[in-house]
């Protein structure tokens, strides 16, 4: 599907480049950007009080910025260019080495391409719009397709603000119906022959009504990724619906099901896939109270395995969801049943205080190894050394509560500062010796 996607696309390009200008024309150009600077402290993230080895998985303090800077230009005829740019770095004043020594390796003042691509509307005939080269796709509340996931960061992924997709994407708006088709390389390992990461689908809005929409989505995320020709493929999958109300004023709900199949011929993973995902919604705002309280609660439920000759845990696709900020560090986003209660308010004018309180159960009782994926594929490492969350489930269903408060303060309408603490107590389904994890955070954030 993904090949003949770009096929068409690619010759639909090249007919409109042979018919039309030959030439842009720069009618406007705007840039933006902005500065983040943090200082994080974290303790625990391995569960643990006790490791062998490096000990930065007990505690990591560290101070760090992110820097983007955004071009975008309108040209002629419909066509647009953007272009991003980001460094995201742990402080390191010149990149010293323990010895007093410079080198590069250790400066992490590398500048990468967050963003680069072409915006062409009314592409061929006026509802298409196609859009080429990396960017940010995201569809619904982000529980499928919202984060290609970041590589080769310095620092950890969890915090990363990168998200973008190196994506063909072509949208028909036949308003009430926006369809959207999509083809992304996620990854491509130049030296071997089809060695790739690849995902291909649609996903089709539908305006019920003016407070209602219905969605509906299909994707294939293929992994070639395995050494052997003969075991490469694992073809994955999944369907699903989404529908989204505001049923009264100042109230919005969803409801999301998902289903995954597919085949794996991995050599240590070989089956059918066979998952599920549902995912229910609901927040409201009391806008006519003081302080305007704002008052949420979902439930989120993502199949497990159970060992047998089916792959019924849940794959993560590439979520963008932080139910709550520890547990979308170190845990799977598969085999749980979690239910979130959230409030915010605002004392006064520019302040914003607001909690996230999570119960995280497993959806099946296993005992045996878990494992974060890589980030290629939708994973997060919660360090910067590319050490990936690994640890072992009991056999227990609790998995953990967590607590997440957030104060935030808009200093100006360009300079916001930020502070938020989370804990995380891990439950029985976790092996543990009794250490919580835990995290502070204060951010200063100018936009431009």
């Amino acid at each position: 599907m993904g090949k003949r996607l770009i096929l068409v696309l690619a010759l639909a390009l090249v007919v409109g480049l042979t018919f039309g200008s030959a030439y842009a024309e720069v009618q406007n150009v705007k840039v933006s950007g902005d500065i983040i600077a943090s200082g994080v402290a974290r303790s625990h993230f391995n569960l643990n009080n006790n490791v062998a080895g490096d000990e930065s998985v007990l505690k990591q303090n560290f101070l760090m910025s992110q820097i983007r800077l955004r071009v975008d230009a309108d040209l002629t005829d419909n066509v647009s260019a953007t272009v991003r740019l980001i460094n995201e770095r742990i402080w390191n004043g010149q990149g010293l080495t323990d010895s007093g020594s410079f080198t590069s390796a250790s400066s992490n003042t590398s500048i990468d391409v967050d963003l680069a691509y072409v915006t062409l509307k009314e592409f061929l005939y006026s509802p298409l719009t196609l859009t080429v080269g990396r960017q940010e796709i995201e569809f619904g509340n982000k529980l499928i397709i919202g984060n290609a996931g970041a590589i080769n960061t310095n620092i950890p992924t969890d915090l990363s603000e990168r998200r973008a997709f190196d994506a063909v994407r072509a949208t028909l708006n036949y308003d009430p119906l926006i369809v959207d088709l999509v083809y992304a390389q996620v990854k491509q390992e130049n030296s071997v022959d089809r060695n790739t990461v690849s995902l291909a689908g649609i996903n089709a809005k539908y305006a019920l009504t003016k407070n209602t929409d219905l969605s509906a989505y299909y994707w294939l995320k293929r992994n070639n990724l395995e050494t052997n020709p003969a075991d490469r493929t694992d073809s994955l999958n999944t369907i699903g619906a989404l529908i989204s109300s505001t049923p009264i004023e100042n109230l919005t709900a969803s409801l999301e099901a998902a289903y995954q199949f597919g085949k794996n011929t991995e050599t240590a993973n070989q089956g059918r896939h066979d998952a599920w995902a549902l995912q229910a919604m609901a927040d409201y705002t009391l806008a006519k109270v003081k302080m305007t309280p704002k008052l949420g609660a979902s439930w989120t439920y993502l199949s497990g395995d159970k060992g047998a000759t089916r792959n019924e845990g849940w794959d993560s696709m590439f979520y963008d969801q932080k139910l709550n900020n520890i547990v979308y560090a170190v845990l799977p986003f598969s085999n749980m049943n979690a239910f979130n209660l959230k409030a915010s308010c605002k004392p006064v004018e520019d302040v914003t205080i607001s909690a996230v309180y999570g119960y995280y159960d497993v959806a099946h009782d296993y005992a045996g190894t878990y494992t974060i994926p890589n980030t290629y594929d939708g994973g997060r490492t919660y360090n910067n050394n590319g050490t990936t969350t690994t640890g072992n489930y009991t056999g227990k269903s609790h998995l953990g509560d967590a607590i997440d408060a957030t104060i935030v303060y808009d200093y100006t309408e360009d300079v916001q500062f930020g502070l938020t603490g989370g804990w995380f107590r891990p439950g029985n389904a976790l092996e543990s010796n009794g250490a919580n994890a835990t995290q502070i955070i204060g951010s200063m954030k100018v936009s431009f």
